[in-house]
């Protein structure tokens, strides 16, 4: 599928005063994503442009996809996927356990374990650099749909912490700071459910309970937990109407004339079922930033 499925709203650990770092690497799916796929699922195709432009991670950062984002310019194969000097790996639609599925390009390597290895294998950490890994939602959302599904949420998240251990032990020893899920039941997609998103609000807490286990004694990596950001944001924010299909315009909740009107300026809590808004993604950033410098 092709969006990353996920969204963004976090409370943090109580963390020391934040460390100064020497360049910030980013790996993940859409909620990352700095526009690896020529967008920013902040801005799928026709939103307006309260719901348009940057994910959270570029609000911290000058984070540039670390592969060619032209594809006029670039043969679109494993072997060129990544390249350059950039420091934003995350692609839309990634999962722990499975690559993208863009028609687009097909076989780029974009799982959690592929971009983890794309970053080291580019020599570019050093001392002093951090990571940023946001990465699960799409696992979640695919086993949601299948017999066995809280096994499978377990077996994407053992991988995690695989990789995860695997980057830690890096020469280098980076700063890791692991985004656990939010609740993707309370998303409007999980709202809209059968079961008013039980399930998958379930298969979320197994995730961050075996991720949080596994690594809570891995040196160098730090949590940013999901919680009281999400209550905030969407008591400030106008929340995404549990019947939409289609991403908001400022006319018509959904972008239907049977939809009731918006009158004047509206901050809207998500661009779509499932991702936060531009201005969603700003308050995001405003959270991490005394976390991450």
């Amino acid at each position: 599928m092709k969006s990353a499925l996920s969204l963004g709203l976090f409370s943090l650990l109580a963390i020391a005063a934040p460390i100064v770092h020497s360049e910030i690497y980013t790996l993940g799916d859409s909620l990352s994503d700095a526009g690896s796929l020529g967008i920013t699922y902040t801005d799928p195709s026709g939103v307006n442009p309260l719901v348009s432009g940057k994910t959270w991670i570029q609000d911290l950062t000058s984070s540039t996809p670390a592969f060619c984002d032209d594809r006029k310019q670039c043969p679109w194969d494993p072997r060129t996927y990544y390249y350059r000097d950039g420091n934003n790996y995350a692609v839309g639609g990634a999962g722990v356990m499975f690559d993208s599925t863009d028609s687009h390009t097909p076989n780029t390597f974009t799982s959690l374990g592929s971009q983890i290895s794309a970053l080291i294998n580019s020599g570019k950490l050093k001392g002093g650099d951090a990571i940023t890994i946001l990465m699960g939602s799409n696992d979640v959302l695919a086993a949601a749909t299948k017999p066995g599904s809280s096994q499978a949420v377990v077996n994407a998240a053992t991988s995690f912490v695989h990789y995860v251990s695997v980057l830690a032990a890096q020469p280098s020893h980076p700063h890791i700071y692991v985004f656990t899920l939010p609740d993707l039941g309370q998303s409007p997609f999980g709202r809209s459910t059968a079961d008013s998103g039980a399930s998958l609000s379930q298969l979320a807490q197994i995730f961050n309970s075996e991720i949080t286990a596994g690594l809570r004694n891995t040196s160098g990596v730090k949590f940013v937990i999901s919680s009281t950001i999400f209550g905030e944001l969407s008591q400030q924010l106008l929340n995404y109407p549990i019947y939409c299909t289609k991403v908001i315009d400022t006319a018509h909740a959904c972008g239907s004339t049977a939809n009731p009107v918006l009158q004047g300026p509206v901050n809207l809590l998500f661009a779509d079922p499932l991702h936060p808004s531009r201005v969603a993604h700003a308050m995001i950033a405003d959270r991490v930033r005394n976390v991450i410098k």
